[in-house]
């Protein structure tokens, strides 16, 4: 009896769950955001003791949201939203199951789930972030059932060894996905070298290989040490399939001109094989080498000769060069630097020179290097990774730094730089990495093209008029020749980055070493206020609300110490003013559509602010009587009042709340003296009235 009322109660909150998502409600309001994210929080907290009950609630969730049509706005708003929630809490219950505690019913219901997710991981959509999800919520359900993944995709094999239908491969696709550790994939190597020589399609064999060489940056990616240890003790399993599958891979694509594709699988495999790969390395100072590694030996042989003839016509075999060789130094930045005697650096030390030349020419000297017509993501993504490795195994050496860093650069390069150094920053890093602060004091440099281009996007975007909503695919951004409408984008996009960087690391534009007081402090103002003019940038809604992020990450105390080490409270009070004021009189004029949005962020806004100011209560006041703090205090109260007539709930209520952060920065800048509060802000009980009432929902007005 116990046993069944549990389950009416987990199938009442997964009903509760299915009636609070925004495809059934329409909402957006904070108490609807929060109501879905306690329905997770619970979700998750019980699916550890019914984890079959929970699974297979939200798979049937997501199978009626995804039969629902929709062709309005709004519509496909909550239609994503909802999709979002879903995947996203999927992923806390699967990543909350301790590892290995699969039983037979769980495994039954994981099933059903795993044909919904390869929905998402096949569809075709412009909207990464369902595919991203996707990919973890397979990458945590792989973790206990990896079973059933590796099955499914074994059937593939065994289906495309009998019949070359080439038109579904989206099974081979979840190779790319899973989580493995070091066995997991030898025993998926294994199996491809076990069902290899049936497969007779070479679309198969390019799109097969290319997810064999994902899932091995997948392992290394999140089993790094296991990476490490394999160098320094090779396993015989691993080397043994690993050296078939290379064999197979040659004489089935010998002589093709699609062979470069799998050049960069070809590449990882023999890293995986250090015994190996020394005795070809060996080979190259006279030492005898087997019979069994002369095709490996021709094969590094190859690629090092097309990268340093990469001025001859063979335009493919350049590109399938290029791409093996950064694969090659980015898998050498995973072996620890005091191991330098490793024969993968050996490797790297005769290519490096050869791929920088090639991918980071200075712009006066020829073309830069790129596949086919346009410059799209994979393409991007090679030259990230290259300036990342090159980061990482010769920080000192600023080369491709400076090309990237070079105002003459075509737009392209200066999308690689910030796109690596925000990965630089993220990415979890081994100890033996590198840290950013070595860019540090090209702060300058990154100020000037933060504001640079801060000003050709707001003043082309405004002389175009350009809609909301069209901001070409990646794809079209950097291509060769272009448009005036994708220059214009492909400056956007290196704008979206700069701003997720100084987010990452404020630090990083904020770094002033050797420079005076009113120096930095005219550095700061500058960079805050560009910040400043983004966020009302309807037009580019991505911009803004990154904008909105950087500028709370740079009121955090620890971060508005920065913005004048000499003199923080006096150009705290400053700078913070004007920012306070630009935005209150927008608000005020009802230049901002998303005003909700942007009174909650005020009023973190205000929460960093009384934090610092409680960190210096004692000299609070000093450098607060300018009159740009006076008429800032004055504006935020007139916004405060105008939207507690406004017909959205959330916005009332918002400004409700802001009323108690005011009182509170009284309170901290007066201390006990309550002559001075009232001076200081003359309505202090009356805000503290209508900060009390705030907590009180009431259906149309606010009382």
């Amino acid at each position: 009896m116990a046993t069944q009322k549990l389950g009416e109660w987990v199938n009442s909150l997964i009903a509760r769950f299915d009636a609070q998502l925004p495809i059934k409600t329409g909402l957006h309001t904070t108490q609807s955001m929060q109501n879905v994210k306690q329905n997770k929080e619970c979700l998750v907290n019980v699916s550890k003791h019914k984890f079959s009950l929970v699974i297979n609630g939200l798979t049937k969730t997501l199978q009626s949201v995804l039969q629902f049509k929709v062709n309005r706005p709004e519509a496909e708003r909550n239609y994503l939203e909802s999709q979002l929630i879903i995947l996203d809490t999927l992923k806390q219950v699967l990543n909350s199951q301790p590892k290995d505690t699969t039983r037979l019913d769980e495994t039954m219901y994981v099933k059903l789930l795993l044909p919904e997710i390869c929905k998402f991981l096949n569809q075709q959509t412009e909207n990464q972030q369902l595919k991203t999800l996707a990919s973890e919520v397979l990458f945590a359900l792989s973790l206990n059932n990896f079973t059933a993944v590796f099955n499914k995709i074994s059937a593939k094999l065994v289906a495309l060894s009998q019949v070359e239908d080439t038109s579904d491969l989206s099974d081979l696709e979840l190779i790319q996905h899973m989580n493995m550790d070091l066995a997991r994939l030898t025993k998926l190597l294994n199996e491809v070298v076990s069902k290899f020589k049936m497969l007779k399609s070479r679309p198969v064999i390019i799109i097969l290989g290319q997810n064999l060489e994902k899932a091995i940056w997948n392992w290394m990616d999140n089993y790094p040490l296991e990476f490490t240890e394999l160098q320094k003790r090779p396993n015989d399993e691993l080397q043994d399939c690993c050296d078939k599958l290379f064999d197979h891979l040659n004489s089935l694509t010998e002589g093709s001109r699609r062979r470069v594709q799998i050049w960069p699988l070809q590449m990882m495999l023999l890293i995986l094989c250090p015994k190996i790969l020394e005795e070809i390395n060996n080979a190259e100072t006279g030492a005898p080498c087997s019979q069994q590694y002369l095709k490996k030996k021709s094969f590094i042989e190859e690629v090092k000769k097309a990268i340093s003839n990469h001025h001859s016509s063979n335009k493919q075999l350049t590109e399938g060069a290029a791409v093996t060789c950064v694969r090659l130094c980015k898998a050498s930045s995973y072996i620890p630097i005091n191991d330098r005697l490793n024969v993968v650096f050996t490797l790297v030390q005769s290519v490096i020179n050869d791929l920088k030349a090639l991918l980071f020419n200075p712009p006066s000297n020829s073309k830069q290097f790129s596949k086919g017509v346009g410059f799209g993501t994979q393409e991007c993504d090679l030259y990230i990774d290259c300036f990342v490795s090159c980061f990482r195994i010769t920080p000192h050496n600023n080369d491709v730094l400076k090309v990237c860093l070079n105002t003459a650069s075509p737009p392209m390069y200066h999308y690689v730089l910030v796109n690596a150094l925000h990965k630089i920053i993220t990415q979890p890093r081994l100890s033996w990495w590198p840290h950013i602060s070595l860019i540090y004091n090209k702060a300058g440099e990154l100020r000037n093209m933060f504001s640079d281009i801060v000003n050709r996007v707001t003043q082309g975007f405004s002389s175009h008029n350009c809609p909301k909503q069209t901001i070409p695919k990646l794809s079209n951004t950097f291509k060769l020749t272009k448009t005036t409408d994708e220059v214009l984008s492909s400056y956007k996009n290196i704008l979206l980055w700069l701003v997720k960087l100084i987010h990452a690391d404020p630090l990083l534009l904020l770094h002033n070493q050797g420079k005076q007081g009113h120096e930095i402090q005219r550095s700061t103002l500058d960079l805050i206020t560009s910040l400043v003019s983004l966020v009302h940038q309807q037009w580019m809604p991505d911009v803004a609300q990154k904008a909105m992020e950087a500028l709370l990450c740079l009121h955090q105390p620890e971060s508005i110490e920065l913005w004048n080490p000499e003199a923080p409270i006096n150009t705290f009070w400053d700078i913070s003013s004007q920012v306070l004021f630009y935005i209150s009189q927008r608000l005020i004029q009802h230049q901002i559509a998303n005003y909700t949005e942007i009174l909650k962020w005020l009023r973190e806004i205000l929460v960093y602010r009384n934090r610092f100011l409680q960190k210096h209560s004692a000299n609070a006041n000093m450098g607060s009587n300018i009159p740009v703090c006076r008429q800032a205090h004055i504006k935020l109260e007139v916004v405060f009042f105008m939207y507690l007539w406004s017909i959205e709930m959330d916005a009332v209520l918002t400004s409700m709340s802001c009323f108690r952060l005011l009182c509170e920065e009284a309170d901290i800048r007066c201390g006990a003296d309550e002559m001075a509060v009232t001076q200081l802000l003359p309505n202090y009980p009356v805000y503290a009235e209508l900060a009390a009432a705030s907590t009180v929902l009431t259906t149309g007005t606010c009382v």
